[in-house]
C-alpha cells in the first residue's frame, strides 16, 4: 500500500506537508504548483487516504450526462468504458454509473458531463450535485473541473495521412436533439480542412443519418456515380461500418483503392480488419483521468483543474 512517505520520496516534500495538502488544510503556506504536484503524484502512485479507505465500502452513484455525445440513447458505450477504467483509476471503489436524461434531477454523488451544455442544462445538473467534471464542453470555469480534447491539433496530426491524395471526400452524419445537433461542427470542420487542402468537390461530400445503413447508402451513391475520391474522411465509426460494407460489396479495398480516415468519438461498433486510420476523439487516458478528477472532488479537493488531452492517430494495417 502506498504511504505518504512514498510520495515524499518521489517529490521531496515532507510527509506532514503532503498530509495537510491532501486534507485541504487552508492554513498551510505552500505554492499552488506544489499542491498540484502533490495531488498528481498521490493519484499517480495510487495513494488511498484514510478518508478514502472509509469510502471504499460505499457505492458511489455517478451520473453520466452524455446526451450531446451519444446518438443512440440505448447504447451504453460511455457507461461500459467508464466501468472498465474504474477498475484501474479507482481500485477497490464501488461505483454505479447512471445515465441521466436531459433536464433530469438525479440522486447522485457526482456527475460526468459530456459535450457543450447550455447554462440552463448546467444549472439543472447542479441541482443534483455540486461535484461535476465537464468533458469537452468548450468551457472553463472556477467552479468545476474540465477536460478539453484538443481536436484541432489532433486533426493537424492526422492530415498527413490523406493530404497527398488527389481528391478528398467526406461522409458524415447528423442527429438533431432537443436544442442541439450532433455532428454539425464535425462535418463543417472536416469540409473546411478539405477546402484548405484544395481538394473540395461538392459531389464528394455526403451527409445522412448516424446509422450503418446511411453510411452504406452514401458510399454506394459515390460508387454508382463513379465519383469515389482517393481519400475519404468518415464522421463516425457506425457510418464507417456502412462504408466498409459498400466497399466490400463493390470489391474496393480500403487503403489500396481508397484511403479512409475515420473520426471516432464513442466506440459504437467493431470495425473490420483493413488498412485505415482512426482519429479517436476519446482516448483511453481520457476515461481514466475523468474518473480520477471526479473522485478527487468527492474526496475534498477544492481547487479546480482543467486538463487538455490531444488524441493520437491510430493507423490500422
Amino acid at each position: 500500500m502506498v504511504t505518504l512517505k512514498d510520495i515524499s520520496k518521489r517529490i521531496g516534500v515532507s510527509a506532514t506537508t503532503i498530509s495537510r495538502v491532501l486534507n485541504n488544510d487552508g492554513t498551510i503556506a505552500v505554492s499552488e504548483e506544489t499542491k498540484r504536484v502533490i495531488f498528481e503524484t498521490a493519484y499517480e502512485l495510487g495513494y488511498i487516504s484514510p478518508r478514502r479507505r472509509k469510502q471504499l465500502g460505499k457505492t458511489l452513484r455517478i451520473g453520466v450526462a452524455d446526451w450531446k455525445v451519444i446518438v443512440n440513447p440505448e447504447q451504453d458505450e460511455n457507461l461500459n468504458a467508464l466501468k472498465f477504467f474504474s477498475e484501474t483509476a479507482a481500485p477497490g471503489q464501488k461505483i454505479e454509473y447512471i445515465r441521466m436524461a436531459q433536464g433530469e434531477v438525479a440522486d447522485v454523488d457526482g456527475i460526468l458531463a459530456f459535450g457543450e451544455l447550455t447554462p440552463g442544462e448546467i444549472s439543472m445538473l447542479r441541482k443534483s450535485t455540486r461535484y461535476i467534471t465537464f468533458i469537452n464542453g468548450g468551457m472553463r470555469n472556477e467552479d468545476n473541473d474540465c477536460i478539453q480534447v484538443n481536436l484541432d491539433l489532433a486533426w493537424e496530426r492526422a492530415l498527413p495521412y490523406i493530404a497527398d491524395a488527389d481528391s478528398i471526400g467526406y461522409i458524415g452524419g447528423y442527429f438533431q436533439g432537443d436544442g442541439y445537433i450532433i455532428g454539425l461542427k464535425r462535418n463543417e470542420y472536416a469540409v473546411s480542412l478539405i477546402k484548405r487542402l484544395g481538394k473540395y468537390c461538392p459531389s464528394q461530400i455526403k451527409t445522412g443519418d448516424f446509422t450503418q445503413a446511411a453510411g452504406c447508402r452514401m458510399m454506394k451513391e459515390m460508387i454508382a456515380q463513379d465519383d469515389i475520391p482517393a481519400a475519404l474522411i468518415i464522421g463516425s465509426d457506425i457510418i464507417a461500418a456502412g462504408v466498409f460494407q459498400a466497399l466490400q460489396e463493390a470489391g474496393i479495398a480500403s487503403g489500396k483503392d481508397v484511403r479512409l480516415l475515420i473520426y471516432q468519438d464513442i466506440e459504437s461498433t467493431q470495425l473490420p480488419a483493413g488498412q485505415y486510420a482512426v482519429l479517436k476523439a476519446y482516448p483511453n487516458i481520457l476515461w481514466k483521468k475523468t474518473i480520477q478528477m471526479l473522485l478527487e472532488q468527492l474526496q475534498g479537493r477544492t481547487e479546480t483543474i482543467t486538463t487538455v488531452i490531444t488524441p493520437r492517430l491510430l493507423i490500422q494495417d
